[in-house]
């Protein structure tokens, strides 16, 4: 009799461990995540660009002629939507442009902080309401007679790796 009431604590406390067990099973491939984006070089030129840059494989390359402006979007899924517009260049200073770009990104009331500065750009987050904090970037590039302005898409939430993926692609243009 007694062999079967320690049976049965036994069975009871290894019951207990199961859902343990199981949530250890679906947080550990959670924490252990490493980038399933791998990034190749992306060669702009067919698309008017002089540049390449990095980008995911199969990445959904979109133009827009407005005229005044170009803008191009390279596309991957939910975590890599990058836009580059495309401007005549009067001044031919990055620098300059990037602080213009800073100044009017400061003035968005939803502006929180610069994460990251750098000469020809940098990464700001942002937080439109009181739960989500989004990230966005700037880059500056200077192309002949064109100014070439990279930012994370118009649409759309990012996190802080996914747009320092999106800054690293753009500043490893060649």
């Amino acid at each position: 009799m007694t062999n079967n009431l320690f049976m049965d604590l036994n069975t009871f406390d290894c019951m207990k461990r199961v859902p343990v067990f199981l949530c250890l099973l679906v947080l550990l491939p959670i924490a252990c995540h490493q980038d399933d984006m791998p990034m190749k070089e992306l060669d702009l030129r067919p698309h008017g660009l002089e540049i390449t840059i990095l980008a995911p494989d199969s990445a959904v390359i979109q133009e827009k002629d407005y005229n005044f402006m170009r803008d191009i979007t390279v596309r991957k899924g939910d975590r890599f939507f990058l836009q580059i517009f495309e401007f005549a260049a009067p001044r031919q200073d990055a620098a300059g442009e990037k602080l213009r770009q800073l100044t009017s990104v400061r003035e968005d009331p939803y502006f929180m902080e610069v994460i990251k500065e750098e000469d020809q750009g940098f990464i700001f987050s942002k937080q439109a309401d009181s739960t989500a904090v989004d990230y966005d970037f700037r880059y500056v590039r200077i192309l002949g007679d064109k100014e070439l302005i990279f930012q994370a898409g118009l649409v759309g939430t990012f996190s802080l790796p996914d747009i320092q993926r999106m800054y690293t692609a753009v500043k490893s243009e060649k």
